[in-house]
């Protein structure tokens, strides 16, 4: 893994206050990614990943750096979580997206090999629907199913 960093060198790194960011982790903490923008030691300490500096400087208002900056983490709580469930919105469908047909595919394979009851009987639908509307393509054009009538033309 890159380079981790403690909550106070995000701090100055980011201009971000330390309590600030402590807020946002607490408050937020669905929108922080564990071992995407942070990660947990093994004494407990979290730390912080580029990704999730770049995160919060992304999330950092535009006077954060100046010195003199005295930004309230409630001002801007609103619009932090929307931004950031955005992007991470944005990044799961994509990644649902990418990953569906690797997913479908064990799924079916799993249905085939170690199928449940309801599994069987889907496969089982399934294949009928299948056979079913196949064989009606297969049928002659021509072919012209004949009525007996009454039986005289069976001998």
């Amino acid at each position: 893994m890159s380079q981790l960093y403690t909550t106070p060198e995000a701090a100055e790194l980011t201009g971000i206050k330390e309590n600030t960011i402590r807020s946002w982790l607490r408050r937020h903490a669905q929108v922080f990614q564990l071992d995407v923008h942070l990660v947990v030691d093994e004494h407990g300490q979290k730390l912080w990943t580029d990704a999730g500096i770049d995160l919060l400087r992304s999330r950092a208002p535009k006077n954060a750096l100046d010195s003199d900056a005295n930004f309230d983490a409630d001002d801007d709580a609103p619009d932090l979580l929307e931004s950031l469930l955005e992007d991470s919105a944005q990044q799961l469908a994509r990644e649902y997206w990418r990953r569906l047909p690797g997913r479908v595919l064990h799924r079916i394979k799993q249905m085939k090999d170690n199928p449940t009851d309801e599994d069987r009987k889907i496969v089982q639908t399934s294949v009928r629907a299948a056979i079913n509307s196949g064989t009606a393509h297969l049928l002659l054009p021509t072919y012209e199913p004949m009525l007996l009538e009454g039986g005289d033309e069976t001998d």
